[in-house]
């Protein structure tokens, strides 16, 4: 039984299927070896695909980061230019409502004065002669105006025309301005000074200048303008206005020294 074994396997040994057998085996050792090489292959280039993706979205996020700041300076740039220009419509109105204020105020004073002057033209017939201010006032406009005779100087004017019911003039038009100038031929002290605050000028009525449509100081051409303050009169300088100068010109405001005697024009 042995020898037939031995035999058998010698023969199967040489059978030439077994070396199909052996083929097939190289065959498989190499497949494997093939799986192995695309394998590493696969894996570099996932690596190199994985490296490239992130690349692109660290790229991406560089940009995005770039472009919000971008945004955020350019938000605030607009920010405040409409900061400015909210800032620049809110004074505007404030201007304009003071204004609308102001323009109400006077136009209720005129309609004082419209009531005033219609009820003194109330109690005159047109067939006889009224005195319609008192006896020395003239009567122009709304106004009443007392041209004074004698000379006081401008703090005393001022009380006087009070104890007559009036104050010193108050010139706020050029048709007050040419009609006051008008009737006097030397120069009379009128209701302005800067008394309080140098360069400051108010009305006796406590109104500032600036608020005057018009104002009527003298100009000169080579010398500088009315009011100059001019001190070698009076150390104290020149506070009080007069509608004329001591050369006999009527037609415009000098400034002069408030202690020197002047006629006065008062009006109520």
């Amino acid at each position: 039984m042995e020898n037939i074994y031995e035999r058998t396997n010698v023969q199967l040994s040489k059978n030439p299927g077994n070396e199909e057998c052996h083929n097939s085996s190289d065959i498989l050792d190499h497949t494997v070896q093939s799986v192995r090489g695309r394998s590493h292959l696969c894996s570099t280039q996932t690596l190199k695909n994985v490296l490239a993706v992130f690349s692109v979205l660290l790229l991406c996020t560089w940009v995005g980061l770039c472009a919000g700041w971008i945004l955020y300076v350019s938000k605030g740039i607009s920010f405040e230019a409409l900061s400015e220009d909210y800032s620049r419509a809110v004074q505007r109105l404030s201007v304009q409502e003071h204004n609308a204020n102001e323009t109400q105020r006077k136009y209720e004073e005129l309609k004082v004065e419209y009531r005033r002057a219609q009820n003194l033209l109330f109690h005159c017939n047109g067939n006889q002669t009224c005195a319609l201010c008192g006896e020395g006032w003239t009567f122009y406009g709304l106004k009443c105006y007392l041209f004074s005779t004698d000379t006081l100087n401008w703090t005393n004017s001022r009380d006087d025309c009070s104890e007559n019911g009036g104050h010193l003039v108050i010139i706020t038009s050029k048709l007050e301005q040419d009609f006051v100038s008008s009737r006097v031929q030397e120069n009379h002290w009128i209701g302005l000074n800067d008394l309080e605050t140098e360069g400051k000028w108010m009305w006796v009525n406590n109104k500032p200048l600036t608020e005057t449509e018009e104002v009527f100081w003298y100009e000169r051409k080579n010398e500088p303008d009315e009011p100059d303050n001019w001190k070698h009169e009076d150390s104290s300088g020149e506070d009080c206005a007069a509608l004329g100068n001591e050369r006999g010109y009527t037609g415009s405001w000098f400034d002069a020294s408030c202690q020197k005697l002047k006629n006065y024009i008062c009006e109520k």
